[in-house]
């Protein structure tokens, strides 16, 4: 079992029966439910409805979707594009989210925290409009785009220098990233003040409640101003994957040693790119990874003893469907100049959704059409191996598996007798 990071949790007042105490709503696969009804405020002579408080104690990594928020009949701002929701989140009486609206802001706060008035001479001078009201106020618009500063303490630079080589497939406190299936939290950071380093994985505005529950969701990482994320690698909770933030601090700052790989591609890519390394290595063949090629970058490329090349693609379910096809473009081109394309998925259904997603784009043909379950890593192989190999369909993946497939057939229990030393040997 993966242990994380050993903070302390927020001071929260005690709610020990909040599920049979509040008001779970007909969303099916959801858990939303009414925490506090709707209720009457103002005077007499100007009643209010201050509407109800709403969540999503399970909310989707794909949210917000727009088949459910905002809450029809709970947000009196509804029907709204999701893109104008705004994410509301709270720990109490645990962890829960909502995306709801101006309108809804407005009924039950009695104000609008995105949009507010304030005072023209509140404003620096270099950032005023040129033009105000009558009464010398301008209307500002909130956003979470802002910057929190980071004071780099001796333990926190450290922390940062360790993750760096830990990602780079460097042996950190007798612990490697792949040799040790992604070390525990306190393998690496154990000996360091962890109050100083709660501020790598918490937003100062959030609760570790919160970055436990949902940090492995992009839309929670995306407005928190945090350098380490939860991932989930081999149905392990990983708690050091380095943000986007993260990373390129820690390449543009000189204590610390420059990152390997592609800085836009997180700890499940690096990862699935070394165990796919790996394997080209325990198969003799010669490797380069993140490799110029014909004007791509390759993530892993390989030759054999008959001076076939090898293009392997790792690919995550983000959803970048444009990204995702031109992929299957890359590795289109590829094959026409004599390369055998193949990917590496970092799970399933991730693979099924992509194939299924090129086939129904027409830039590639499956023989037997679109998958429409989740087949066994066998099966799906076989008809991607066929598709390959039929004259008749365009289709130039010869091969795929996943991460969980690669670990098992390299340092699981299906791979071969693996020197350590091996493995730590060659550069990823």
């Amino acid at each position: 079992m993966s242990t994380g990071p050993p903070f302390s949790p927020d001071e929260l007042n005690s709610w020990e029966n909040w599920r049979k105490e509040t008001t779970p709503l007909e969303y099916p696969g959801r858990d939303i439910r009414i925490i506090f009804p709707e209720r009457q405020q103002g005077t007499v002579q100007e009643p209010q409805i201050q509407p109800a408080d709403f969540g999503d104690f399970d909310p989707s990594p794909d949210d917000p979707d727009p088949e459910v928020w905002p809450l029809e009949g709970l947000d009196p701002g509804h029907p709204a594009d999701v893109d104008d929701l705004v994410l509301i989140q709270n720990s109490y009486p645990a962890p829960h989210v909502a995306w709801v609206t101006e309108e809804y802001l407005q009924a039950r706060y009695g104000y609008n925290p995105v949009r507010q008035e304030v005072d023209v001479e509140e404003i620096p001078p270099w950032n005023r409009p040129e033009t105000v009201s009558d009464d010398g106020t301008v209307e500002i618009v909130a956003t979470n785009d802002y910057e929190v500063s980071i004071d780099l303490t001796a333990d926190r630079k450290e922390a940062l220098r360790r993750l760096a080589r830990l990602w780079n497939g460097e042996t950190v406190r007798g612990h490697h990233l792949l040799l040790d299936k992604c070390p525990d939290w306190m393998d690496i950071f154990g000996n360091l003040n962890q109050d100083e380093l709660r501020r790598l994985v918490v937003d100062p505005d959030s609760t570790p409640e919160l970055a436990a529950a949902f940090g492995d969701c992009d839309w929670y990482t995306e407005d928190q101003s945090v350098y380490m994320t939860p991932k989930r690698i081999l149905r392990k909770k990983v708690w050091y994957a380095p943000t986007q933030r993260c990373r390129t601090l820690i390449n543009k700052h000189s204590d610390f040693p420059d990152l390997n790989g592609d800085l836009n591609e997180g700890l499940v890519h690096r990862f699935t790119v070394g165990l796919t390394a790996l394997r080209e290595v325990c198969s003799d063949r010669n490797i380069g990874t993140y490799y110029d090629l014909g004007g791509y970058k390759i993530d892993i490329l390989s030759q054999d003893d008959d001076d076939q090349l090898y293009a392997g693609e790792v690919m995550t379910g983000h959803h970048n469907w444009k990204l995702h096809r031109r992929t299957y473009e890359k590795l289109r081109d590829l094959h026409r100049r004599g390369v055998t394309p193949y990917v590496v998925f970092d799970s399933r259904e991730t693979a099924y959704k992509i194939f299924n997603h090129w086939h129904n784009k027409n830039l590639a043909q499956l023989p037997r059409g679109q998958f429409n379950s989740d087949f066994q890593i066998a099966d799906g192989r076989k008809r991607i191996r066929k598709a390959y190999e039929d004259d008749h369909h365009d289709w130039v993946v010869a091969d795929w598996a996943t991460t969980a497939s690669l670990w098992r057939d390299t340092l699981g229990p299906n791979g071969p007798e693996i020197n350590p030393k091996q493995v730590t040997s060659y550069s990823w």
